[in-house]
């Protein structure tokens, strides 16, 4: 336990050990430097506010701490279904049923900055990634990572923003634990394309429909999706939602650019 916590735990109730005495008398002399030796209930209690307002402080000041800054942006149209409007860090989310949603929910990330890594999509197509608005020069691809599919996902949340886990990528339940676990200790994105236990957020499609063609003529060109989503947390009011692909503005529902740069890495096999 830090000085500061014992502070902050016998300051207003407890008795004036060495720890509260030593740091109240510090803060007191700066104030005061005629007051008593001893600090009084009044002091301590002053002094605890003072700290709990410097930890705040820092906190807003320190990046990636607040709500906003842990948010990777989304484009407007599918801002709606996510808890606060945007992908939110270190936790893990669960797209089922469609790729496209898939990376259209990752492209104004990867578009203002963000690296994404994919692993265990081996019929992934790049043309498709490249048209839904990924960057392909901050992707990096493990099409097929085998019995070690654990641990490349592990290897790549230490460095990249958004880490992907397709279909294709052999997990046991524990290696989810463990992994969910590292992406909120590292702050960065896991999306899964396959069933995640105790994930944040859970998308899944449930229907869809094709428009373009008229009267047996013409192209397929827009695909309506029935999204519902369900999760933890701020996700755990289920919602439903209908989805056009693809879509079409480019607005940014929370913009900010991703400052975080990865080790140069590029992975492919």
């Amino acid at each position: 336990m830090t000085l500061v916590d014992d502070a902050l735990r016998e300051a207003l109730d407890g008795p004036a050990t060495a720890v509260t005495t030593t740091a109240a008398r510090a803060a007191i002399d700066l104030a005061d430097p005629l007051a008593p030796a001893e600090p009084t209930h009044a002091q301590r209690a002053l002094l605890a506010r003072s700290v709990l307002r410097r930890a705040e402080l820092s906190a807003r000041r320190a990046p990636g701490s607040t709500g906003e800054e842990k948010l990777l942006p989304v484009p407007d149209e599918l801002a709606d279904l996510l808890p606060f409007g945007g992908l939110q860090r270190g936790t893990a989310v669960v797209v089922d049923g469609s790729t496209s949603l898939l990376l259209a929910l990752l492209s104004e990330a990867s578009r203002t900055g963000a690296w994404t890594a994919m692993v265990g999509f081996p019929r992934l197509g790049v043309l498709a990634a490249a048209e839904a608005g990924i960057d392909l020069a901050r992707v990096a691809l493990v099409p097929s990572p085998g019995p070690d599919a654990a641990a490349a996902v592990a290897a790549l949340l230490d460095g990249i923003d958004v880490v992907v886990v397709g279909p294709q990528a052999a997990l046991t339940d524990a290696d989810r634990r463990r992994l969910t676990s590292r992406a909120r200790e590292r702050g960065n994105l896991l999306v899964a394309a396959q069933p995640w236990a105790g994930a944040h957020v859970v998308l899944t499609v449930r229907e869809g429909t094709w428009s373009g063609t008229d009267h047996g003529a013409g192209y397929l060109r827009r695909r309506r999706l029935t999204v519902q989503r369900s999760g933890r947390a701020g996700a755990s009011r289920g919602i439903e939602r209908q989805v056009e692909l693809p879509l079409r503005g480019g607005a940014v529902k929370n913009p900010r650019q991703v400052e975080k740069t990865p080790p140069g890495l590029r992975l492919v096999g």
